[in-house]
């Protein structure tokens, strides 16, 4: 079966190299994903980290979507916490507008950085988490013109003839069931919680209400993956994108992607070293021969034909070799 791949590009910044060469690549893999057929290419939102060049998802989905024709753009995700509804939806329909059935608003709770990071993008206050649901029915009603807690408020522009995609982001049962409650897309995190997956995909397959956003569920299942031409070599070239996430599961702030000589010199020996292996085998890691039967495997357990795709590596001819492979090979 041919999957519906897209690529989750988190601009990864390379260990002695610059944010804007991060932001360079981002857009030659752009255009990359729409020549060689990827059906998506999503853009996440990090704060006050040297590991990552793009703070700012929307924006570079806008110069992604001036520079394209055909591949769909989105967010992976608006850290919602920081930024008004409003503001949100504003910019989300001015975008649909323009570039009709072509963007796809991703939203998430997450905080997008640490402490202080957060605290400055909310102007030294403090953060009310609790509003998360109801700040995305506020955008869900801006962007259908609907009547909401600002009697009379209009977010421009309005009468959008084709009206966002919406994605839930989360590696949790309630994202899960908020998603399904009103009606949007699920990006559930793989790559973050393996474990329990199934469970909420299938929540959300099960409770999705087709009377609300959209008619049909869109389940989204993203993963991160390394291809290479053996396996040890894979393996190998994820050792980077590996120690980022073992630094986030500690909340540390990542690195830029280091070399896997310098994260052995890091790890061996530490206590870090089993937990950083383990991280690791949550890895896709194959060769072109056997990805595809491998992201197969990952839409059977799912139950959708929709991957997103997360390659971050010390090389970027290496991020780009796992990325043509995997496109080459879906059949």
């Amino acid at each position: 079966m041919k999957l519906k791949l897209g690529i989750l590009d988190q601009s990864p910044v390379t260990m002695g190299d610059t944010a804007a060469s991060a932001l360079t690549n981002s857009i030659h893999l752009a255009l990359l994903a729409e020549e060689t057929g990827f059906h998506s290419i999503m853009y996440s939102e990090h704060h006050g980290v040297e590991a990552y060049g793009s703070s700012s998802p929307e924006l570079l989905a806008a110069i992604i979507l001036s520079k394209t024709n055909r591949i769909k753009i989105g967010t992976a995700g608006i850290m919602m916490r920081n930024y008004s509804a409003y503001k949100i939806a504003e910019w989300a329909k001015l975008l649909s507008t323009v570039y009709p059935e072509r963007f796809i608003l991703g939203l998430g709770k997450a905080p997008g950085g640490l402490k202080d990071a957060v605290m400055a993008l909310n102007n030294h206050k403090p953060v009310v988490l609790s509003n998360m649901e109801t700040k995305l029915e506020e955008i869900i009603q801006f962007i259908r013109d609907e009547k909401g807690v600002y009697e009379g408020l209009i977010a421009q522009p309005t009468h959008v003839q084709h009206i966002p995609e919406i994605m839930w982001l989360g590696s949790g049962m309630t994202s899960a069931k908020e998603a399904a409650k009103h009606g949007i897309g699920y990006s559930f995190a793989a790559f973050m919680n393996s474990e329990n997956g199934m469970g909420n995909t299938e929540a959300y397959l099960r409770e999705f209400d087709g009377s609300q956003y959209f008619p049909k569920p869109s389940l989204q299942v993203a993963v991160a993956v390394s291809v290479a031409d053996s396996i040890e070599e894979a393996r190998r070239n994820a050792y980077g994108m590996a120690y980022q996430f073992l630094q986030s599961r500690q909340l540390a702030s990542p690195n830029a992607v280091l070399s896997s000589e310098a994260i052995e010199k890091k790890i061996l020996g530490t206590e870090d070293e089993e937990e950083f292996f383990t991280i690791l085998d949550r890895i896709i890691i194959e060769t072109p021969q056997s990805v595809d039967q491998k992201l197969q495997e990952v839409s059977e357990k799912y139950n959708t034909d929709d991957l997103l795709i997360l390659c971050n590596m010390h090389r970027e001819k290496d991020r780009i070799y796992t990325y043509k492979s995997i496109i080459k090979n879906n059949k």
